[in-house]
């Protein structure tokens, strides 16, 4: 993580500009006063950054109770992913963590810890894992009947934004007197236009959000072979989405 390895950096400093002093029969030069000053302010920065990103609740893994498992909780991948979160108004980059979309939960590791942490959602305003972004939405009284608070991806960042809310279902099943469970992905595709969103389920939602252009929507979809079908929606509508942005207004 790049916040340790400046702390790292700043800890062998230290000692060779304190050796470098010592060693020294006239008291140090404005420099090497500057070098270690820079050194131990660098080396208390990045422990107080630490105590920043590490102050969640611990994460307990509820997967574990069952007896067999199809599937897992997390976005993409259940290990460890590179990653970074801007979080209590800092950025960390350099992290290894996971996204939990079941509880909508962000999970990493203090390092050299045995345990798993789960950042407070309230305090996180973006993450990033495995190079896919996130950012947390918070519902007003004007889109709630559209979208709830938690995190979306973000597809498209254009003049109009393309997101997905990714989320799993549990479906629990006994079997010989053990319960089973399955993660069954449930995402969900939005589109912010003018901050307004639209939830896109079918190409006729899609097109009504671009109506403004649909001649010109529909021709470069029948042109592209776009299929909106249920494997293609997410892909397809990025394209499109894509394609209205950079029509001249």
């Amino acid at each position: 993580m790049k916040i340790n390895r400046a702390a790292g950096l700043a800890l062998l400093c230290i000692p060779l500009c304190a050796h470098l002093a010592a060693g020294q029969t006239a008291p140090p030069n404005a420099a090497l006063a500057s070098a270690l000053g820079a050194a131990q302010q660098q080396y208390t920065t990045s422990f107080a950054l630490s105590s920043q990103l590490y102050n969640g609740p611990e994460y307990i893994d509820y997967a574990r109770r069952y007896h067999a498992q199809t599937g897992h909780q997390f976005f993409d991948q259940p290990t460890r992913q590179p990653g970074a979160v801007f979080y209590n108004g800092h950025y960390f980059p350099g992290l290894l963590l996971t996204y939990d979309v079941v509880r909508d939960q962000i999970v990493l590791s203090p390092p050299r810890s045995p345990l798993s942490l789960r950042l407070i959602n309230e305090n996180v305003r973006s993450f990033s894992v495995n190079n896919h972004r996130f950012v947390r939405l918070v519902a007003d009284s004007a889109n709630s009947h559209v979208i709830q608070t938690g995190y979306y991806e973000v597809l498209l960042d254009s003049t109009v934004q393309v997101l997905a809310r990714r989320s799993k279902r549990l479906q629990e099943q006994i079997v010989q007197r053990n319960i089973d469970v399955e993660f069954l992905p449930q995402d969900q595709l939005f589109i912010n236009k003018a901050g307004t969103y639209y939830a896109i389920g079918r190409k006729t939602a899609l097109l009504r959000v671009f109506a403004d252009r649909a001649k010109e929507v529909q021709d470069y979809a029948k042109a592209q072979k776009l299929s909106f079908k249920k494997a293609r929606l997410e892909a397809s509508t990025v394209e499109l989405a894509r394609y209205y942005s950079g029509l001249p207004r």
